[in-house]
């Protein structure tokens, strides 16, 4: 016979009915295109174990007289007590039931030793003895058809196929059941996996929550106005936890201080910085040991480098300013931070937009050896606002990958009201960037702090 002869009548024998004399009756073939297209398609819809035992034992019924099946473990246990896992059973009408196992181990018998020996077996005709540990299981049934679940080449557990009438089964058909019931396995340990994958990152997420939460305690709290200073402020971070800081309050000699800060990167690392950033000024700014928003910053940067910043990759850009309350002079110096931006207040004309650039050096956190800090001094009107602001906010991007900017920032401010109030000017460029790149999370932090001096 050629072998294109061969071929033809095996193709044959897998997509019609045959007849095998060792069974004596019309059957299925077990891996006929359509049968196993019809088991893969009805395992893809489920991960979970009792639906993909449900599956296999409906599928091996359609070529043995098969009605049960015992999904067997010896994981953490030892000869000759074993677990019963799952448990399948089939009805005259088709109908496949699966229960869960005990919790409590058997021990001995022929399912422990069938497990403990890890090898396929067929047994027909099958012959349960009265003293029998797991008669219970095996009663009614004249044939067993049982392959191991490997677990890192080690035979961890098995799966017994019984049916109530003597049958057998080739090697290859031995061997096609295996390798299914090998691949439904992984499928459930992957869902497992997966599972505790998932309590792990809700347990994660709630601990990130409430470091976040214990983050926004070290932020300013919402207060009344302070003589002629009112202020505003929006914060949000890409994750969690972030690496914006911004801080902003009388200090102990009158003035009125403001400083803005962005630790490079963001999540839980750049919030332990921003945490230990918080420490170092309110140390020094609340023992009046610095005066001036240069000396501030060239303090902090002296205990950031201290810390091995500069070698560690990490750096962290600021801006610090201080306000006289009575006369509105503001001093300010800046390391690396975006230019806040000095919204001019309107007598019947058009609004004026002045960004504060002067004074800027390198970030926080670079440089060891750096000549002192430089500061500039800007006069407000009353009713001016400052607006300050981190690169999350101009660096936001469009679903098209454009980024805001910081003449969308501008545009923004300068369609205000006349006199427009500090909550009025962080709303209307909150507003701006929801419209712009949505209102989902955002890839940076973004932080907003406005002030308007009355006079």
């Amino acid at each position: 016979m050629r072998d294109t002869d061969s071929l033809a009548i095996s193709a044959r024998a897998l997509c019609h009915p045959t007849t095998d004399p060792r069974r004596n009756r019309l059957e299925l073939p077990m891996w006929d295109t359509d049968s196993t297209a019809s088991l893969l398609r009805g395992i893809s819809n489920t991960t979970d174990p009792r639906d993909l035992l449900r599956h296999l034992l409906a599928h091996v019924r359609g070529s043995f007289n098969v009605q049960r099946a015992i999904v067997l473990s010896r994981e953490g246990l030892a000869y000759p007590r074993f677990r019963v896992v799952f448990s399948a059973e089939g009805n005259d009408n088709g109908a496949i039931t699966v229960a869960d196992g005990s919790d409590s181990p058997a021990a001995g018998g022929l399912l422990a030793d069938l497990l403990y020996t890890g090898q396929f077996r067929r047994v027909t005709p099958l012959v349960v003895s009265d003293m029998e540990p797991s008669r219970s299981l095996l009663k009614d049934c004249r044939s067993l058809i049982a392959f191991p679940l490997f677990e890192r080449g080690v035979a961890t557990g098995m799966v017994v196929l019984l049916g109530p009438s003597v049958s057998n089964c080739s090697d290859q058909e031995l061997c096609g059941l295996a390798v299914m019931a090998s691949l439904l396995q992984r499928a459930d340990l992957a869902d497992r996996l997966a599972k505790q994958i998932e309590v792990t990152c809700r347990a994660l997420s709630n601990e990130l929550a409430a470091a976040a939460n214990v983050q926004r305690w070290l932020l300013p709290r919402p207060g009344p106005s302070i003589d002629n200073i009112d202020v505003a402020a929006s914060y949000r971070t890409a994750q969690h936890c972030g690496g914006d800081y911004y801080d902003a309050g009388q200090l102990p000699d009158g003035r009125f201080g403001v400083l803005i800060a962005d630790v490079s990167g963001h999540g839980a690392a750049a919030a332990v910085l921003m945490a230990i950033l918080r420490t170092i000024v309110h140390d020094e700014v609340d023992r009046s040991h610095v005066y001036g928003a240069a000396a501030l910053l060239d303090h902090a940067d002296d205990r950031l480098c201290a810390l091995g910043l500069p070698s560690r990759g990490a750096f962290v850009t600021a801006f610090s300013g201080s306000l006289d309350i009575g006369r509105g002079t503001f001093r300010y110096s800046c390391a690396g931070h975006p230019p806040p931006r000095l919204v001019r207040a309107r007598a019947g004309g058009d609004p004026a937009i002045m960004p504060l650039d002067g004074a800027s050096t390198q970030p926080l956190g670079v440089l060891e050896e750096r000549p002192p800090r430089q500061e500039e001094l800007t006069q407000l009107e009353p009713g001016d606002v400052l607006v300050f602001y981190s690169d999350g906010v101009t660096e936001a991007r469009a679903p098209s990958g454009e980024f805001f900017g910081v003449a969308r920032l501008d545009r923004a401010l300068l369609q205000l009201p006349e006199h427009p109030t500090p909550r009025m000017a962080v709303d209307a460029i909150s507003e701006a960037l929801h419209t712009f790149a949505g209102v989902g999370a955002p890839t940076d932090d973004q932080t907003l702090l406005a002030v308007r001096w009355r006079s």
